[in-house]
């Protein structure tokens, strides 16, 4: 009775779906692509938290940072839970307004979680930057600003604190993370060699494990020379600096906008500036980052960082050989599972549809 009644409800569900698509408006290819988008985000979505709750069935820790490893075919499993599971919902049939407003509160949970994360993860930065006091105590040439001088003073004070006070909290971070990083980069090695020295490939995953391997390898080194050239800005002992690392911290390139070199570029893919004020502005925004990343990725099991590009750019006549790097990039530092967020633009989405009727929402 039960299975008869459900499979009814099926069928009407589907003509009523039919239906709907004959006598609603034809959507433009801009609204077809959203649409397409959309249900991949919430099938994502959906298939994470079914991943995870899979392997806490079996004994797994959800909150762990570690990734979940199941088999090929329990994931295929999953996959398929996760479609059946949206075409409960009849998602398919929601208009894209409400198909945005199922995916956000799908991603809702996760994004919470995050943004506890990073709150967990932060540095105090100051809000007023030392370029500043230099600006305004500049341009205050009035002997009558004299309670103006001193609370600014006061304030440029605290600011010197505060920054002495991460650069000491990031030499800490940022050393375990060199550490770390070299930890990483034995085990590749170690792993690469095995690779390429084990006859076993019959499964067809040989070649595609040994490029996961040369990428990663690829991006420890950019991190660890950009780790080293924030130790080596700082003059911080008891850290590693490997032979071939280059030290982008002096002002050696006396160029013009004409003839900037992309050589010139340090791992984070930053060309200094004859203003040394503005290099050690970047540099400690670099420091703060760097080891925001390598804390955020302690809880998580992932995070993002920003360093030079692999990707070269487009062919010019006058760059090294004849090219330009593709500038910075953003990676991804850990193992993330398929359906995690790896980063978003926060603050206030106008929709369309809010614009076109916007007397009904303000």
């Amino acid at each position: 009775m039960s299975s008869s009644s459900s499979s009814s409800r099926s069928i009407f569900s589907r003509l009523r779906t039919a239906w709907k698509n004959l006598v609603s408006k034809k959507e433009s290819p801009r609204e077809s692509q959203e649409r397409h988008d959309l249900y991949r985000i919430a099938l994502a979505v959906t298939y994470s938290d079914l991943r995870k709750q899979a392997g806490a069935s079996a004994g797994a820790s959800v909150s762990s940072p570690s990734p979940i490893f199941q088999s090929r075919k329990e994931l295929e499993r999953i996959y398929d839970e996760a479609t059946e599971a949206l075409d409960r919902k009849e998602i398919h049939a929601h208009s894209v307004p409400n198909l945005r407003r199922e995916v956000q509160s799908l991603l809702r949970p996760q994004i919470l979680s995050l943004l506890q994360v990073c709150q967990k993860s932060q540095l105090d930065i100051p809000s007023t930057t030392i370029l500043d006091f230099h600006s305004d105590s500049s341009s205050s040439s009035d002997p009558s600003s004299s309670s103006v001088s001193s609370s600014l003073s006061k304030q440029e004070e605290e600011y010197v604190l505060t920054r002495e006070s991460n650069v000491k909290k990031c030499k800490e971070v940022l050393y375990e993370e060199q550490h770390h990083t070299l930890d990483l980069l034995d085990k590749c090695h170690s792993d690469s060699y095995h690779s390429s020295h084990d006859d076993g490939h019959a499964d067809g995953h040989g070649e595609n494990n040994k490029r996961k391997q040369q990428q990663q390898a690829i991006f420890l080194h950019k991190k660890l020379s950009a780790i080293e050239t924030i130790a080596s800005f700082y003059q911080w002992e008891h850290f590693y600096f490997s032979s071939s690392n280059d030290n982008h911290n002096h002002n050696n390139n006396n160029n013009n906008s004409s003839n900037v070199n992309v050589d010139d570029a340090d791992e984070f893919g930053y060309i200094l500036n004859k203003d040394e004020h503005v290099n050690n502005q970047i540099r400690y925004y670099q420091m703060i980052n760097l080891s925001r990343s390598a804390l955020i990725r302690q809880q998580l099991g992932y995070s993002t960082i920003a360093l030079k590009s692999t990707i070269q750019g487009h062919i010019i006549n006058n760059g090294p050989n004849g090219f330009f790097n593709g500038g910075r990039g953003i990676f991804i530092d850990g193992k993330a599972n398929a359906g995690s967020i790896v980063a978003f633009f926060p603050g206030e989405v106008w929709p369309k549809e809010h614009l076109l009727h916007a007397n009904s929402v303000l």
